[in-house]
């Protein structure tokens, strides 16, 4: 959050560390000239730094403040996509700037945002590719842009695709479907799934969470397990994901269990296998864990890719165990087992310490069940201050009530990292008002702006029109979140004022809410005072009323209403007259 003040006294840039370079802030736009931009993202390229979006947006606003370099490859290659073909045909041709593209984090993108869906169209264009069809050279060059063609073209190019997909963050459920289908054809490099090895499941271990029964029970069971035991821990993949194909490992039909099998015994060894949940159903599991000390083991054991069945079982012997609850000791060992207490049972806890309850909270619960420990844990007297608050997180802050929410000393907020944007608007104005408290001495210092930013979503238009003041370089992702009626109430030249650098970004905004209804009640001989080609605001002689989306006081139901009245004056006169 001090970026700022460290470019201004550091003349050499190659001596800044990685992380320090990470914290670059938009704000800093105020304290250097194009040149020094220039030098700074070349030496972010060559520490290898990652910048989010909202960090390369500006940052390549600035780059190209006074005209496209020359020498766009000596510049972080995500910076490329916020540039097109044509800026970077002074550095090399569009096949050479598309192969860069496949390379960069592309995930800095919204998914449906119009700058990344034409960068698609632009790379299919550029490489030729009329129909659905992707050979393995244009895949390669494609790189991740693959992630976003349809379930027409995977299925098309007959699993040349396959080996980018694997490393796609996400999948839409028609490239989902058109994977399976061109998997279970066994018409691809890899073979028919029954012929595959432990090393082929390493190469597509992306997809594997894509795989269904009818696939996964295709593989061969010692593929399976060689690409657990070898490759597992290197997989991006969750435990819950990992434990599909412990399902498949394990009989699809459990016998009832007389005992523990002889050669099923629970030893040492066994325990400290990560492979353990392969070797038992959830009936043997039952069985051989009867004379069995858990609690030594239980933090480490629930690390491995038990199925939803076993962790059940697991539960029960625990409750046998201790049938008047579990002792204070047995609790932060709990891990996944929390998803299966009910909020009553946990409301009765001793959580004494943050401590036990960030290790409650570390599994990530279903909400529910972290409220109840979140209200049992102040409920005994325990303070909410900032270990208290990095233990819940983001994820959780919005579970809070008002009255636990006024528990926060504003202090606390100095020392944890919260946003509260996806929250209730109770929420947010209670966080921001302790926010704004906890960082005031900061006020005049440029690192204020990027304290308060994630709490903006409470700030009355007042504090917004101060803030104005201070050439903060607002994101338009941010402006869209502030709260509703201060949006509505700053004008043009506070918006102006505000966003600074990021003006133009309002024009990709304009048709979406709430910025779309903010431009409804602008004048738009005040819009077109920003240069920005922002239209759709209100002509003069016209009023346009728009009726607010958020719920009314009365209980009849009110749709989105636009009415606009022509004011005609010598109509009117004549008329009276």
């Amino acid at each position: 959050v001090f970026f700022s003040d460290v470019i201004k006294t550091e003349p050499d840039f190659s001596r800044l560390s990685q992380s320090v370079l990470q914290g670059f802030t938009c704000a800093a736009a105020n304290e250097m000239e194009a040149e020094r931009f220039q030098e700074l993202a070349k030496v972010m390229k060559k520490k290898n730094v990652k910048l989010g979006g909202e960090q390369l947006s500006c940052l390549v606003k600035m780059v190209t403040l006074r005209g496209i370099p020359k020498d766009l490859d000596n510049y972080p290659k995500d910076l490329l996509l916020f540039l097109s073909p044509s800026d970077y045909a002074v550095t090399g041709g569009c096949r050479q700037y598309f192969t860069k593209i496949g390379k960069a984090n592309l995930d800095v993108l919204q998914r449906e945002s119009s700058q990344r869906k034409e960068l698609l169209l632009e790379a299919l264009a550029c490489l030729k590719i009329p129909g659905t069809q992707v050979n393995e050279e244009d895949a390669e060059i494609l790189g991740r842009l693959v992630c976003d063609l349809g379930g027409e073209y995977i299925r098309s190019s007959g699993g040349t695709l396959l080996k980018q997909l694997s490393q796609c963050e996400s999948l839409l459920p028609d490239q989902e479907e058109a994977i399976r289908s061109v998997i279970s054809s066994g018409n691809t490099i890899f073979g028919p799934p029954v012929a595959w090895s432990a090393f082929t499941l390493n190469e597509l271990s992306g997809l594997i969470p894509v795989f269904d029964h009818s696939i996964l029970q295709k593989i061969p069971r010692n593929a399976l397990t060689l690409w657990l035991k070898n490759f597992a821990h290197e997989s991006p993949l969750s435990r819950e994901q990992l434990a599909t194909i412990v399902e498949e490992l394990l009989p699809s039909r459990h016998k009832r269990a007389d005992g523990c099998p002889p050669d099923k015994k629970i030893t040492e060894t066994v325990l400290n296998d990560d492979l353990m949940p392969t070797y038992y159903t959830p009936e043997e599991l039952r069985a051989c864990l009867k004379n069995v000390s858990l609690e030594n083991h239980l933090s480490q054991i629930l690390t491995y890719a038990f199925t939803t069945q076993q962790l059940a079982v697991l539960k029960r012997i625990l409750d046998e165990t201790y049938p008047d609850g579990y002792p204070a000791s047995l609790l932060p060992k709990l891990g996944p087992l929390v998803s299966f207490i009910a909020p009553e049972v946990i409301s009765k806890w001793k959580i004494t310490s943050v401590d036990m309850l960030a290790a409650l909270l570390k599994n990530q619960p279903p909400n529910d069940q972290a409220s109840a420990v979140i209200k049992r844990y102040l409920g005994l007297g325990n303070a909410l201050n900032a270990p208290a608050l990095d233990a819940i997180g983001t994820r959780y802050v919005c579970l809070l009530n008002a009255a636990e929410l006024n528990m926060i000393d504003p202090s606390s907020l100095k020392k944890t990292s919260l946003n509260p944007s996806a929250c209730s608007q109770m929420t947010k104005d209670i966080l921001y008002a302790k926010a704004k408290r906890a960082f005031s001495d900061q006020h005049y210092l440029s690192a204020y702006y990027e304290l308060i930013e994630p709490y903006l979503g409470g700030a009355p238009a007042v504090d917004l029109r101060a803030l104005s003041k201070d050439n903060v370089n607002m994101t338009v992702s941010t402006l869209a979140k502030l709260r509703r009626d201060s949006l509505m109430s700053l004008t043009p030249s506070d918006v102006q004022k505000l966003m600074g650098t990021n003006l133009h970004d309002l024009v990709k905004w304009q048709n979406k809410s709430p910025i779309r209804e903010w431009v409804q009640t602008q004048k738009q001989s005040e819009l077109d005072k920003l240069h920005i080609g922002l239209t759709g605001g209100t002509q003069e002689g016209y009023i346009n009323i728009v009726t607010p989306k958020f719920q009314p006081p009365s209980s009849a139901p009110l749709g989105a209403v636009a009415m606009t009245f022509h004011l005609l004056p010598a109509l009117l006169i004549s008329f009276l007259m």
